[in-house]
């Protein structure tokens, strides 16, 4: 049986699914669109027939495609730099690890609240900062989702701080302080919001990945002796 390698027109397989895009090894390999049975749609680059590198997968929504995520790929698993819209409006820009939120990253939620900070295994996790939809702050220690370790929480509208420790979202031991006001370097005290631009990331995510499949690419042409590029048009 032929293997197919290199570019190809759509392929139709027996799960439904139909692909366009590049092989090697008779697998999908390379820059890529792989159309699901339910209508979903993943664009970008595979690696041993899985998803591999930058991409973007669009969820099907009665006959209609939302843009779901979009950033990078492990072997079919969010991995590295991302953006993804949650089904119930929120959404997270940051770091994944093995398909979950891990490292740095924010989530938007359906309530107005914002966390910018650190993620384990798709929880809050280390060092963040929660504001919450009424103007007030927490910044401090998480640990699997809950407050836990040193932390202050600003109560702007009162004007009023908290400086203590929690233990599993329970505040334990602190003081009570006056937030400082706005000084004349302009800093009023408070956290602040990071303003990401999350398309930058993703754009510098997306030529590092691709700068990378280049060098692998010529390397495997070296070592197997070709001296040139086969073109694939």
């Amino acid at each position: 049986k032929a293997q197919k390698h290199g570019e190809h027109a759509t392929v139709f397989h027996t799960n439904g699914d139909k692909y366009r895009g590049q092989y090697e090894g008779n697998m999908r390999h390379g820059a890529g669109t792989l159309l699901f049975k339910n209508g979903d749609k993943y664009e970008g680059e595979f690696q041993g027939g899985l998803q591999h590198g930058f991409g973007t997968h669009w969820v099907n929504k009665k006959g209609k495609l939302r843009m779901q995520y979009r950033g990078a790929f492990g072997f079919g698993k969010r991995q590295g730099q991302g953006i993804l819209a949650y089904q119930d409006g929120g959404k997270y820009e940051g770091e994944w690890m093995a398909g979950k939120r891990d490292g740095q990253g924010k989530m938007i939620y359906i309530d107005g609240s914002v966390y910018e900070g650190m993620w384990k295994e798709g929880s809050r996790h280390g060092p963040g900062t929660l504001f919450l939809p009424n103007g007030d702050i927490f910044q401090g220690e998480y640990a699997f989702d809950l407050k836990d370790g040193p932390g202050t929480f600003f109560y702007v509208t009162k004007n009023k701080r908290y400086d203590g420790v929690w233990s599993k979202d329970m505040g334990k031991c602190g003081l009570y302080g006056t937030i400082e006001q706005e000084g004349d370097d302009g800093n009023s005290g408070l956290p602040q919001l990071t303003l990401l631009e999350p398309m930058v990331v993703l754009e510098e995510e997306a030529y590092t990945l691709q700068d990378r499949r280049e060098i692998e690419h010529t390397r495997e042409l070296g070592d197997s002796g070709y001296g040139g590029l086969n073109s694939t048009e």
